[in-house]
């Protein structure tokens, strides 16, 4: 038995009533000069279909087209599998909207050296020349900033979720306005009747952290206090109490459990007692949405937006660098209420 002869873009050339230049253009993506209607294209898709032709991606390669396929590179030392991971919700919208727009994913998972350090460059060779383009996220350290820097220098497209600064200035970006989800906080503070606040921070360097504070240092209402989590004491608890403060603004929910803890053994009562919001999303594994008032990060719509941003690029649509801001959601809870007349903290 004769084996069966391959699909080639001729045959479906011939079947849907264009030219194979069409079909090809229809494959890769890249029109350039070749205008496809939307009719035309469907056209071809169906033709393709009802004769089972599968693309040769490496021979697209080779003609200098796209094999349509995304590389993600995450700078976290483990890729998140469990939904209740801080970036879950950001891989669910690329994976959605990557199959939407005809485009497969390429984890890259490899870790180089002592604690699962990620690298870029391995052996002196780009790792994410695979892919077409790259998605990436995560915390980054000045060497990765450096790393980055020069594969966008080398030209390889990319797209962070999350605003990230580089040598250069060069990297495009999907980012959440996290300044203005923080004034919207402090402002609803205000209609509560809240005159005394206090912002608690980590010495964190990142860019989603300084947008915080510097969208609560345009309202104007308070000091900023540096510290970390673990340093923040009961202590310090009561004199911030006893200096009549009675709207704490947290930068993350690592200082919310420390504040509860302070709470339950004072014996106060939130929000009778005083008020607090958290600037985002839990950054550990939670079960449920947290009651305390908060904003929520449009985690999964900033996963959509960059492979939005990373497909039009390579399609030829839009240069870079680009940056896109998304609105955060203010989400009100149990941990917010107007300022009532409080007992006096020894």
């Amino acid at each position: 038995m004769s084996e069966k002869r391959r699909v080639t873009q001729k045959d479906v050339a011939l079947r849907a009533g264009v030219s194979q230049a069409i079909v090809s253009t229809v494959l890769t993506g890249r029109e350039g000069k070749i205008r496809i209607n939307e009719e035309t294209r469907q056209r071809v898709l169906q033709a393709m279909r009802e004769l089972g032709y599968v693309p040769n991606i490496a021979a697209q390669n080779l003609a200098g087209g796209m094999s349509r396929i995304l590389g993600v590179f995450t700078y976290e030392s483990v890729f998140p599998t469990s939904r209740k991971d801080f970036y879950y919700p950001f891989l669910e919208g690329i994976e959605e909207e990557a199959a939407r727009a005809g485009f497969d994913l390429l984890l890259h998972t490899r870790t180089v050296g002592k604690g699962n350090r990620r690298s870029i460059y391995q052996g002196g060779s780009n790792r994410l020349l695979i892919a077409d383009g790259t998605l990436l996220l995560g915390f980054m350290d000045t060497a990765h900033r450096e790393e980055l820097a020069q594969v966008i220098a080398e030209g390889h497209p990319c797209v962070f979720i999350g605003r990230r600064e580089i040598p250069g200035g060069n990297l495009s970006y999907v980012s959440a306005d996290y300044a203005a989800a923080t004034r919207q906080l402090v402002e609803y503070l205000l209609e509560l009747g809240h005159r005394k606040f206090v912002y608690l921070a980590e010495p964190n360097q990142q860019e989603s952290a300084l947008d915080r504070r510097l969208g609560y240092q345009q309202t104007g209402v308070g000091s900023v206090v540096v510290l970390e989590p673990a340093e923040f004491t009961l202590a310090q608890f009561k004199r911030l109490l006893r200096a009549e403060i009675t709207a704490f603004v947290l930068e993350n929910d690592r200082f919310a459990r420390k504040l509860q803890s302070f709470v339950a053994r004072l014996g106060l009562e939130v929000p009778r007692d005083l008020s607090y919001v958290v600037l985002g999303d839990p950054l550990g594994e939670e079960s449920g949405v947290p009651e305390w008032t908060s904003f929520e990060i449009p985690r999964q719509e900033m996963g959509r937006e960059a492979v939005r941003l990373l497909v039009s690029h390579l399609l030829g649509r839009i240069g870079f660098p680009k940056y896109v801001s998304l609105p955060c959601t203010l989400r009100p809870g149990n941990s917010t209420g107007p300022v009532l007349q409080r007992n006096q903290v020894r």
